[in-house]
Parts: C-alpha cells; sequence; structure tokens
C-alpha cells in the first residue's frame, strides 16, 4: 500500500497476522553484512582496475582538471589550473566547490590515486542508498533489497562512470540518492545537507536538484521537498553558467554549450534553432545512435524503470543534454565515459518502484489479480523473482559488452610492452625539474609530478596547442595521435624549429627542452 507521500508501506492482514515472520522479511544483520561484503568487494575490485589503468598509461590527461587545482591550492595559487587558455582558474571552467571538501583527503596524500578511491568508495555508498530506498520499497523485505543493490555495483554503465578516470559526479549521485531516501523518510535537514553537497559538485547537478523538486511537486510532497529545490536548483544553474563561471572566465561563454553547436554558436542560437526548426531538431534526437543509447541503459533493468516512471524525471535533464549534444561529442552517449552519471541512480530508483508494485499487486498490469498478492509471502517470493532478472541482465550486459575495462585488466595485467614504455617514460620524468612548466603527451600526463603550468601535448579542441610556447620542457609519445605516429611527426618537427633540444629518446617517447623563445616573445 501507498500513503498519501507516495511512499510504500506493508499492511498485513487477518490472515497474515496467524503466520510466522516470513525470512525473508524478518530482520537481521545478515543482509546488512552481506551488503558491506558487497560494497567492499566493489571497492577493492575497481580500484584495483583504475590503479592499474593509472600505472599502466591508460588515463589520458582529464584527471589533471581536478588534480592540478587541488595541487595549486595546497600551495599557495587557489584553485589555479593552467590547461586552458581562456582562464587560470578551475572555477572558470565550472564551479567545482566541491574542491574544498576533497582538499584535506587530497592534502594527505596528493597523488591521482587519492581522488581514485575516494570516488570509488561514493560510488559504492550509493548501493547503501538503493538498499535503504529498497527495503522501505519493499516492506522491509530485506532480500530483495539486497539484491537490488548488487545490481547496482555490477551495472556496468556505473562501473564505468568509476573507470572513466577521475570523476568527482560520483559523489553527486550518492548524495542525491541518499537525499531521496530522506524524502521519503521525512527528513528535511538531512535531505537538504545532501543537496547542497551535491550541488558543490558540477553545475549539471543543479538540473538533477530541479528535477527533484519537479518530483516533489508531482507527487505531493512538502514545499521543502518539492518548490524549494526546484527553486533553488534552477537559479543555481541559471547563475552559475551565465553569470558566475563567466565571470570567473574574464566573460568567456560556458565551455560546455560547444557540444551543442550544431544548433548554434551559443545560447541565443542554439535557443532560436531549437524554436525555429523544430523538425530539423527532432530529425536528430530521435536518431537512430539515441535510440541505441537509450536502450544499451534501460535492457539490464529488463525496461522495468518504464513501469513506474515518475522517479525518471530526474533523470531527464542529463539525458536530454546528452542526447542534444552534437555529432562531434556521440561519446556523451555511450556507456563508456562519465555522462550516464546522473541518469544512473533514477533508473535503480523507478526500477524499485516498477518491482513492489507489481510485487504487491498495486501495478496496474497486475491490479486484476490481488487477491493472490494479500499474502505475504506470496508478495516476498515475487519481488525477490522480479530482481533476479536484473542481476542476470547486468551481468549478461557486462560479458557482451566491448570494450570492458575490468575484462581488459584481468587479461592484460602483465603485459611486458607495457611495462617497457612505462619504464621509458619515467626514466625521462626523472630528467624533468619538478617545477619546470611542462606539456605532455596525454597518456603519461598523470605519471609527471604534478607542477603550477602543466599543458597538454599537442593539444586539442579542449586544450589549446598554442600552450605550447608556455612550456620549457616537451615529454612526448612517438606512437599518439589521432593517427597512430602523429605526435612523432610533431616531434621531429619541434626538434628540427631551432626552438627546442632533443634531450632523449627512450622507447616511444622524447624529451624535449626550449633553447629558443618562439618567435615574437623575448626571453
Amino acid at each position: 500500500m501507498r500513503n498519501e507521500a507516495g511512499t510504500l508501506q506493508v499492511t498485513r492482514t487477518p490472515d497474515d497476522a496467524h503466520r510466522p515472520p516470513s525470512p525473508i522479511v524478518r530482520s537481521s544483520f545478515l543482509f546488512p553484512a552481506l551488503l558491506g561484503m558487497a560494497v567492499l568487494i566493489y571497492i577493492v575490485g575497481i580500484f584495483a582496475v583504475s590503479r592499474w589503468e593509472l600505472d599502466n598509461l591508460r588515463m589520458g590527461f582529464d584527471p589533471l582538471v581536478y588534480e592540478q587545482p587541488l595541487w595549486n591550492t595546497l600551495h599557495g595559487h587557489i584553485a589555479e589550473q593552467s590547461s586552458l587558455d581562456y582562464t587560470r582558474s578551475a572555477f572558470g571552467q565550472d564551479l567545482f566547490l566541491f574542491h574544498f571538501v576533497l582538499l584535506p583527503f587530497y592534502a594527505l596524500a596528493p597523488q591521482t590515486a587519492t581522488l581514485l578511491v575516494l570516488q570509488t568508495i561514493a560510488a559504492g555508498a550509493g548501493a547503501i542508498a538503493i538498499y535503504l530506498i529498497g527495503r522501505d520499497a519493499f516492506g522491509k523485505r530485506e532480500l530483495p533489497a539486497l539484491l537490488v543493490a548488487v545490481a547496482y555495483l555490477t551495472y556496468l554503465p556505473l562501473q564505468n562512470v568509476n573507470l572513466y578516470e577521475v570523476q568527482p559526479r560520483l559523489f553527486a549521485v550518492t548524495f542525491l540518492l541518499f537525499a531521496y531516501w530522506c524524502m521519503t523518510r521525512g527528513y528535511p535537514v538531512a535531505f537538504w545537507v545532501l543537496v547542497l553537497l551535491a550541488l558543490t559538485n558540477r553545475n549539471d547537478t543543479a538540473l538533477v536538484v530541479a528535477a527533484l523538486g519537479v518530483y516533489g511537486i508531482v507527487t505531493r510532497r512538502r514545499w521543502v521537498y518539492g518548490w524549494l529545490p526546484f527553486a533553488v536548483g534552477a537559479i543555481y544553474w541559471v547563475l552559475v553558467v551565465f553569470v558566475i563561471v563567466p565571470a570567473i572566465a574574464g566573460g568567456a561563454e560556458f565551455s560546455y554549450l560547444q557540444n551543442y553547436d550544431w544548433l548554434g554558436n551559443g545560447t541565443g542560437a542554439i535557443a532560436r534553432t531549437i524554436i525555429t526548426r523544430p523538425g530539423y531538431v527532432a530529425g536528430e534526437i530521435f536518431g537512430a545512435d539515441r535510440w541505441r543509447y537509450a536502450f544499451t541503459l534501460l535492457y539490464p533493468l529488463a525496461f522495468l524503470p518504464l513501469l513506474r516512471p515518475t522517479p525518471l524525471l530526474m533523470a531527464l535533464p542529463p539525458f536530454l543534454l546528452n542526447i542534444f549534444a552534437g555529432p562531434t561529442y556521440a561519446y556523451q552517449r555511450d556507456v563508456f565515459h562519465q555522462y550516464p552519471a546522473y541518469i544512473v541512480p533514477w533508473l535503480f530508483v523507478a526500477a524499485i518502484g516498477a518491482i513492489a508494485s507489481l510485487a504487491d499487486g498495486t501495478h496496474p498490469l497486475v491490479r486484476s489479480f490481488g487477491k493472490l498478492h494479500r499474502d505475504a509471502r506470496f508478495r516476498a517470493r515475487w519481488s525477490v523473482l522480479l530482481v533476479l532478472p536484473l542481476l542476470v541482465l547486468t551481468l549478461a550486459q557486462q560479458v557482451t559488452t566491448a570494450p570492458n575495462r575490468v575484462g581488459q585488466w584481468a587479461a592484460h595485467r602483465t603485459d611486458p610492452a607495457v611495462q617497457r614504455r612505462v619504464e621509458s617514460v619515467d626514466l625521462l620524468i626523472t630528467m624533468i625539474p619538478p617545477d619546470a612548466p611542462l606539456a605532455v603527451t596525454n597518456l603519461a600526463a598523470v605519471r609527471v609530478p604534478v607542477r603550477r603550468d602543466l599543458y597538454q601535448f599537442p593539444g586539442d579542441r579542449y586544450y589549446n596547442p598554442a600552450l605550447i610556447d608556455r612550456a620549457e620542457y616537451v615529454l612526448g609519445d612517438r606512437i599518439q595521435g589521432r593517427t597512430r605516429g602523429e605526435e612523432g611527426e610533431l616531434l621531429d618537427q619541434l626538434a628540427q624549429n631551432g626552438q627546442w633540444m632533443l634531450i632523449k629518446r627512450q622507447g616511444d617517447f622524447m624529451l624535449l627542452r626550449r633553447i629558443a623563445p618562439p618567435p615574437g616573445r623575448t626571453p
């Protein structure tokens, strides 16, 4: 049964009162202990894969977007970064105030691995929230709640977010899941503490918070769970995207708008295209890759979220951001990057609601069989049986999806060729002064000691190639590039242009030192 707030409750019939409690219903320490074990296995296993990627040149430059500002803050330059040409502040890219929450932990162990283990703990803790939400929805039945939490941990899109370098959105995901649970329990103070912590993350979190408020309004909850989070989320997002970040960036428009450049240049042009050319826009956003994206997210959950879709309101903003991204940014619509992060939790919340309503007979699909659902044991068994397909399908997705990072770790943990590359680049790194401005190849970026001035070599549409003019050293990889060896050709050009001198070539890598300033710049 559901109360007026929409929270699932169990009502015992007279027949139930004369029966002993089902072992599935009986509370014990067993299920929390099993949950803790599952979370621990997830944390240890996923961090092991992350650390392997970190140590084997399988992570790119992007983790430094978060780590370098932390390092600079510890050295007196608050949230400073060097890799973007339009701002020296990390807050000129996004208002990542969670930076200050991570800072004390990073100060204890200032290395990329610290951020990786923290985000893995955060992702694993999300399963605890899923368990609590499921236990309430299933009428305190802990077995189905445990099974759905395990399905959450085995869900490939979640694991891939966790394994795609450093992704602070995982902290906000768990904060929002616990905030949702506090909403259903009626804990307003804890709800708002968690919401505010989530808001300190990336700006798109604010859209999810606003949608959480819409959910509160639709489900007729108190204003503190409805109109207030809607207003706070919407206002915060507008201020961050259109006022605060551009002000910090010296007037530069919010950088992620470039992901929608197929609609026009800038906010006004994008809005005009959507309004004046709806057919053109619809033809793109209902394309085949968008349908594949939705299918890939839903089939491991047996499409159950569609049977209780109201919680998907919270998934709608990030889903729209992903499907509206242009062809150049089609990676926003796969399960290998970080972009499903804010979609995943609400798929599971919706699936829990669907399973609970099917098991207790309140869903329209089974309401005509309501008499069968009066038996508590029957409801318990059905809730377990309906969760089992999630476990089977999430595991099936694991073994049928390629590339699979966990599978790659299992198959290539000790690759001699990779070890030789690691040894080569580490040797060259020892020859670079620790405070020298450095342009570094993508895959070696997280291996060099962090410094105040660090640039990506050779640069791309995100990291301006012109920033190499600020570097004193270049560490490049001859086999990297959009076409194999393209970076090697650029290194040869630098070594011959009179501005750089080859210090050493070791294996695939080259180290260059500046011997003359770039044209137009005095020494």
